[in-house]
Protein backbone atom coordinates (compact mmCIF):
# COMPACT_ATOMS: atom_id res chain seq x y z
CA UNK A 1 0.00 0.00 0.00
CA UNK A 2 0.96 3.51 -0.73
CA UNK A 3 -0.47 6.12 2.33
CA UNK A 4 -1.36 9.91 1.10
CA UNK A 5 -0.69 12.38 4.00
CA UNK A 6 -3.74 15.03 2.95
CA UNK A 7 -4.07 17.44 6.09
CA UNK A 8 -4.99 14.97 9.30
CA UNK A 9 -6.06 12.59 6.83
CA UNK A 10 -3.57 9.45 6.44
CA UNK A 11 -5.22 7.10 3.57
CA UNK A 12 -4.04 3.72 2.46
CA UNK A 13 -3.93 3.58 -1.36
CA UNK A 14 -3.33 0.09 -3.21
CA UNK A 15 -0.69 -0.40 -5.85
CA UNK A 16 -0.63 -2.09 -8.89
CA UNK A 17 2.38 -3.64 -10.80
CA UNK A 18 2.76 -4.13 -14.01
CA UNK A 19 4.37 -6.73 -16.02
CA UNK A 20 6.74 -4.14 -17.11
CA UNK A 21 7.12 -0.36 -16.04
CA UNK A 22 6.82 1.41 -12.55
CA UNK A 23 4.47 0.73 -9.68
CA UNK A 24 1.34 2.76 -10.07
CA UNK A 25 -0.96 4.35 -7.11
CA UNK A 26 -4.77 3.49 -7.87
CA UNK A 27 -6.25 7.03 -6.74
CA UNK A 28 -10.16 5.44 -8.03
CA UNK A 29 -11.91 5.70 -4.91
CA UNK A 30 -10.15 8.66 -3.50
CA UNK A 31 -12.73 10.97 -4.02
CA UNK A 32 -15.95 8.97 -3.39
CA UNK A 33 -14.23 8.04 0.22
CA UNK A 34 -12.15 10.57 0.85
CA UNK A 35 -12.97 13.67 -1.00
CA UNK A 36 -10.01 14.38 -2.51
CA UNK A 37 -8.95 14.55 -5.74
CA UNK A 38 -5.86 14.52 -7.49
CA UNK A 39 -4.38 17.23 -9.87
CA UNK A 40 -2.09 16.14 -12.60
CA UNK A 41 -2.85 18.61 -16.08
CA UNK A 42 -1.35 16.43 -19.15
CA UNK A 43 -1.48 13.15 -17.19
CA UNK A 44 2.13 13.50 -16.82
CA UNK A 45 2.14 10.95 -13.83
CA UNK A 46 -1.36 9.51 -14.57
CA UNK A 47 -2.38 5.79 -16.04
CA UNK A 48 -5.89 6.49 -17.11
CA UNK A 49 -6.25 2.64 -18.04
CA UNK A 50 -4.72 -0.84 -17.79
CA UNK A 51 -3.32 -1.61 -21.08
CA UNK A 52 -1.26 -4.79 -22.80
CA UNK A 53 -0.28 -3.33 -25.41
CA UNK A 54 2.64 -1.12 -25.57
CA UNK A 55 4.95 -0.37 -23.01
CA UNK A 56 8.05 2.43 -23.70
CA UNK A 57 10.96 3.24 -21.26
CA UNK A 58 11.85 6.68 -22.26
CA UNK A 59 15.04 6.36 -20.27
CA UNK A 60 16.29 2.95 -21.83
CA UNK A 61 15.22 3.66 -25.39
CA UNK A 62 12.64 0.40 -25.04
CA UNK A 63 9.53 -0.28 -27.35
CA UNK A 64 7.05 -3.22 -26.91
CA UNK A 65 4.46 -4.37 -28.71
CA UNK A 66 2.76 -7.17 -26.77
CA UNK A 67 5.84 -7.67 -25.05
CA UNK A 68 7.84 -7.78 -28.46
CA UNK A 69 10.58 -5.34 -29.08
CA UNK A 70 9.73 -2.83 -32.09
CA UNK A 71 13.41 -4.16 -33.62
CA UNK A 72 12.06 -7.64 -33.78
CA UNK A 73 8.52 -6.95 -35.56
CA UNK A 74 9.94 -4.89 -38.02
CA UNK A 75 10.65 -7.98 -40.86
CA UNK A 76 7.96 -10.57 -39.29
CA UNK A 77 6.23 -12.18 -42.51
CA UNK A 78 3.43 -10.38 -43.25
CA UNK A 79 4.70 -6.85 -41.99
CA UNK A 80 2.11 -4.37 -40.84
CA UNK A 81 -0.91 -6.81 -41.38
CA UNK A 82 0.72 -9.25 -38.51
CA UNK A 83 1.74 -6.53 -36.56
CA UNK A 84 -2.33 -5.02 -37.00
CA UNK A 85 -3.59 -8.65 -35.78
CA UNK A 86 -1.05 -9.00 -32.99
CA UNK A 87 -2.71 -5.86 -31.40
CA UNK A 88 -6.00 -7.10 -32.24
CA UNK A 89 -5.78 -11.04 -31.53
CA UNK A 90 -3.01 -10.78 -28.84
CA UNK A 91 -0.41 -12.91 -30.28
CA UNK A 92 1.59 -12.86 -33.92
CA UNK A 93 -0.52 -14.80 -36.31
CA UNK A 94 0.85 -18.41 -37.49
CA UNK A 95 0.89 -18.87 -41.27
CA UNK A 96 -3.03 -19.71 -41.87
CA UNK A 97 -3.98 -17.18 -39.19
CA UNK A 98 -1.85 -14.70 -40.89
CA UNK A 99 -2.85 -15.65 -44.59
CA UNK A 100 -6.07 -14.90 -43.47
CA UNK A 101 -6.41 -11.74 -41.85
CA UNK A 102 -4.13 -10.31 -45.01
CA UNK A 103 -7.28 -11.74 -47.13
CA UNK A 104 -9.51 -10.07 -45.17
CA UNK A 105 -7.60 -6.36 -44.92
CA UNK A 106 -7.73 -7.06 -48.74
CA UNK A 107 -11.01 -7.47 -49.38
CA UNK A 108 -12.42 -3.91 -47.45
CA UNK A 109 -9.31 -1.95 -49.51
CA UNK A 110 -11.92 -0.07 -51.58
CA UNK A 111 -13.19 3.13 -50.53
CA UNK A 112 -17.09 3.26 -50.59
CA UNK A 113 -18.71 5.44 -53.08
CA UNK A 114 -20.52 7.52 -50.42
CA UNK A 115 -16.94 8.33 -48.75
CA UNK A 116 -15.11 9.71 -52.06
CA UNK A 117 -18.28 11.68 -52.62
CA UNK A 118 -17.54 13.61 -49.51
CA UNK A 119 -14.07 13.93 -50.45
CA UNK A 120 -14.30 15.23 -53.38
CA UNK A 121 -17.12 17.81 -52.06
CA UNK A 122 -13.95 19.75 -50.60
CA UNK A 123 -11.95 22.35 -52.38
CA UNK A 124 -8.78 21.88 -53.29
CA UNK A 125 -7.23 24.12 -51.10
CA UNK A 126 -8.99 22.43 -48.20
CA UNK A 127 -6.91 21.06 -44.83
CA UNK A 128 -5.90 17.28 -45.42
CA UNK A 129 -7.19 16.68 -41.76
CA UNK A 130 -10.64 18.33 -42.05
CA UNK A 131 -11.18 15.94 -45.09
CA UNK A 132 -10.23 13.15 -43.62
CA UNK A 133 -12.18 13.51 -40.16
CA UNK A 134 -15.41 14.36 -42.64
CA UNK A 135 -14.47 10.99 -44.58
CA UNK A 136 -14.13 9.35 -41.67
CA UNK A 137 -17.29 9.93 -40.26
CA UNK A 138 -19.05 8.71 -43.28
CA UNK A 139 -17.95 5.32 -41.70
CA UNK A 140 -19.01 6.30 -38.59
CA UNK A 141 -22.55 6.80 -40.12
CA UNK A 142 -22.36 3.64 -42.83
CA UNK A 143 -21.45 1.22 -39.60
CA UNK A 144 -23.35 2.47 -37.05
CA UNK A 145 -25.85 -0.50 -36.54
CA UNK A 146 -23.25 -2.82 -38.04
CA UNK A 147 -24.08 -6.34 -36.62
CA UNK A 148 -19.83 -7.01 -37.38
CA UNK A 149 -17.61 -8.09 -33.79
CA UNK A 150 -15.70 -4.84 -32.47
CA UNK A 151 -12.68 -6.49 -33.70
CA UNK A 152 -13.91 -6.84 -37.49
CA UNK A 153 -14.68 -3.42 -37.04
CA UNK A 154 -11.05 -2.57 -36.16
CA UNK A 155 -9.97 -4.64 -39.05
CA UNK A 156 -12.33 -2.52 -41.72
CA UNK A 157 -10.54 0.85 -40.25
CA UNK A 158 -7.63 -0.57 -40.44
CA UNK A 159 -8.05 -1.75 -44.04
CA UNK A 160 -9.72 1.47 -45.11
CA UNK A 161 -7.85 4.17 -44.04
CA UNK A 162 -4.77 4.05 -46.48
CA UNK A 163 -7.24 4.15 -49.78
CA UNK A 164 -9.07 6.96 -47.55
CA UNK A 165 -5.71 8.94 -46.92
CA UNK A 166 -4.70 8.04 -51.08
CA UNK A 167 -8.28 9.92 -52.16
CA UNK A 168 -7.64 12.82 -49.97
CA UNK A 169 -4.59 13.45 -51.08
CA UNK A 170 -5.21 12.47 -55.34
CA UNK A 171 -8.12 15.25 -54.54
CA UNK A 172 -6.40 17.81 -52.83
CA UNK A 173 -4.10 17.47 -55.83
CA UNK A 174 -6.42 17.13 -58.45
CA UNK A 175 -5.14 14.15 -59.60
CA UNK A 176 -7.86 11.29 -60.71
CA UNK A 177 -8.97 8.63 -57.85
CA UNK A 178 -6.79 5.27 -58.05
CA UNK A 179 -9.01 2.19 -57.21
CA UNK A 180 -7.49 -0.20 -54.99
CA UNK A 181 -6.12 -3.30 -56.09
CA UNK A 182 -6.74 -6.30 -53.94
CA UNK A 183 -3.58 -7.75 -55.51
CA UNK A 184 -1.54 -5.72 -53.50
CA UNK A 185 -0.04 -6.47 -50.22
CA UNK A 186 -0.78 -3.51 -47.77
CA UNK A 187 1.57 -0.85 -48.37
CA UNK A 188 1.87 -2.39 -51.88
CA UNK A 189 -2.02 -1.04 -52.24
CA UNK A 190 -1.47 2.61 -50.87
CA UNK A 191 1.69 3.52 -52.47
CA UNK A 192 -0.45 2.05 -55.63
CA UNK A 193 -3.68 4.42 -54.51
CA UNK A 194 -1.57 7.46 -54.19
CA UNK A 195 0.84 7.85 -57.31
CA UNK A 196 -0.27 5.22 -59.36
CA UNK A 197 2.07 5.36 -62.73
CA UNK A 198 3.07 8.82 -61.81
CA UNK A 199 5.28 6.77 -59.03
CA UNK A 200 6.64 4.63 -61.44
CA UNK A 201 6.64 0.38 -60.83
CA UNK A 202 6.37 -0.62 -57.69
CA UNK A 203 9.40 -0.20 -55.46
CA UNK A 204 10.34 -2.87 -53.21
CA UNK A 205 12.46 -0.89 -51.39
CA UNK A 206 9.99 2.09 -50.74
CA UNK A 207 7.15 -0.63 -50.22
CA UNK A 208 9.48 -1.94 -47.47
CA UNK A 209 10.40 1.59 -45.90
CA UNK A 210 6.59 2.70 -45.75
CA UNK A 211 5.89 -0.70 -44.30
CA UNK A 212 8.45 -0.30 -41.25
CA UNK A 213 7.15 3.21 -40.84
CA UNK A 214 3.54 1.88 -40.52
CA UNK A 215 5.08 -0.27 -38.03
CA UNK A 216 6.60 2.23 -35.62
CA UNK A 217 3.70 4.09 -35.80
CA UNK A 218 1.19 1.99 -35.14
CA UNK A 219 0.86 2.39 -31.22
CA UNK A 220 2.34 4.83 -28.46
CA UNK A 221 1.19 3.69 -25.83
CA UNK A 222 -1.64 6.55 -24.28
CA UNK A 223 -0.79 9.54 -26.55
CA UNK A 224 -2.85 12.25 -27.15
CA UNK A 225 -4.85 10.66 -29.81
CA UNK A 226 -5.39 7.32 -28.39
CA UNK A 227 -6.29 8.80 -24.86
CA UNK A 228 -9.20 11.10 -26.65
CA UNK A 229 -10.28 7.66 -29.06
CA UNK A 230 -10.75 6.16 -25.77
CA UNK A 231 -12.15 8.73 -23.90
CA UNK A 232 -14.85 9.52 -26.86
CA UNK A 233 -15.48 5.67 -26.96
CA UNK A 234 -16.40 5.50 -23.13
CA UNK A 235 -19.19 7.50 -23.76
CA UNK A 236 -20.60 3.96 -26.35
CA UNK A 237 -19.90 6.30 -29.57
CA UNK A 238 -19.19 3.61 -32.43
CA UNK A 239 -15.67 3.06 -33.54
CA UNK A 240 -15.18 5.31 -36.60
CA UNK A 241 -16.86 8.56 -34.28
CA UNK A 242 -13.67 7.91 -32.22
CA UNK A 243 -11.59 7.81 -34.57
CA UNK A 244 -12.74 11.41 -35.94
CA UNK A 245 -11.60 12.69 -32.03
CA UNK A 246 -8.01 10.50 -33.00
CA UNK A 247 -7.91 12.57 -35.94
CA UNK A 248 -8.76 15.73 -34.89
CA UNK A 249 -6.46 15.31 -32.03
CA UNK A 250 -3.77 14.47 -34.18
CA UNK A 251 -4.31 17.43 -36.44
CA UNK A 252 -2.74 19.94 -33.46
CA UNK A 253 0.79 21.25 -33.66
CA UNK A 254 2.05 20.17 -30.51
CA UNK A 255 1.39 15.94 -31.41
CA UNK A 256 0.80 15.26 -35.12
CA UNK A 257 2.45 18.66 -36.19
CA UNK A 258 5.80 17.35 -35.68
CA UNK A 259 5.43 15.57 -38.66
CA UNK A 260 3.89 18.22 -40.67
CA UNK A 261 6.99 20.55 -40.11
CA UNK A 262 9.31 18.01 -41.20
CA UNK A 263 7.43 18.11 -44.73
CA UNK A 264 7.84 21.79 -44.80
CA UNK A 265 11.34 21.94 -44.09
CA UNK A 266 12.23 19.38 -46.46
CA UNK A 267 10.03 21.43 -49.17
CA UNK A 268 11.85 24.42 -48.33
CA UNK A 269 15.32 23.02 -48.67
CA UNK A 270 13.93 21.91 -52.05
CA UNK A 271 17.12 20.28 -53.64
CA UNK A 272 19.98 18.34 -52.11
CA UNK A 273 22.45 20.49 -52.54
CA UNK A 274 20.81 23.10 -50.60
CA UNK A 275 21.11 20.53 -47.21
CA UNK A 276 24.20 21.85 -45.74
CA UNK A 277 23.86 25.50 -46.54
CA UNK A 278 20.40 24.49 -44.33
CA UNK A 279 22.45 22.72 -41.90
CA UNK A 280 24.61 25.56 -41.18
CA UNK A 281 21.66 27.90 -40.54
CA UNK A 282 20.90 25.64 -38.41
CA UNK A 283 24.36 25.09 -36.43
CA UNK A 284 24.93 28.99 -36.29
CA UNK A 285 21.08 29.37 -35.11
CA UNK A 286 20.67 31.73 -38.03
CA UNK A 287 16.94 32.97 -39.05
CA UNK A 288 15.58 30.99 -35.77
CA UNK A 289 15.85 28.00 -38.57
CA UNK A 290 15.41 24.53 -36.90
CA UNK A 291 16.32 21.19 -37.86
CA UNK A 292 12.91 19.41 -37.40
CA UNK A 293 12.02 15.52 -37.08
CA UNK A 294 15.30 14.75 -34.66
CA UNK A 295 14.91 14.18 -30.74
CA UNK A 296 11.77 12.97 -28.83
CA UNK A 297 9.85 14.11 -25.49
CA UNK A 298 10.29 10.78 -24.35
CA UNK A 299 13.05 9.22 -25.05
CA UNK A 300 16.20 10.52 -23.39
CA UNK A 301 18.81 8.14 -24.62
CA UNK A 302 17.45 7.00 -27.95
CA UNK A 303 14.88 6.36 -29.97
CA UNK A 304 14.59 2.58 -30.51
CA UNK A 305 12.51 3.51 -33.95
CA UNK A 306 15.92 5.28 -35.46
CA UNK A 307 17.28 2.06 -35.41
Amino acid sequence: KAVLACGDLRIGLPVLHGVDGVPAVDVTALYKDHRVLTYDPGFMSTASCKSEITFIDGDEGILRYRGINIEDLINIPGGFGSVARLFLHGALPDDTERLEFLKALKDEYHVPVRVLDVIRSFSRDSQPMAVLIAAVAVLADQYQNCSDSPLRRAMIAVAKTPGIVAATYRHLTNSEYIDSDSSLEYTQNFWHMMFGSTGGALDDIICKTLDAIFIMHADHEQNASTTAVRMTGSSGANLFACLCAGVATLWEPLHGGANEAVIKMLEEIGDPGNVDAFVSQVEERKNRVRLMGFGHRIYKNHDPRAK
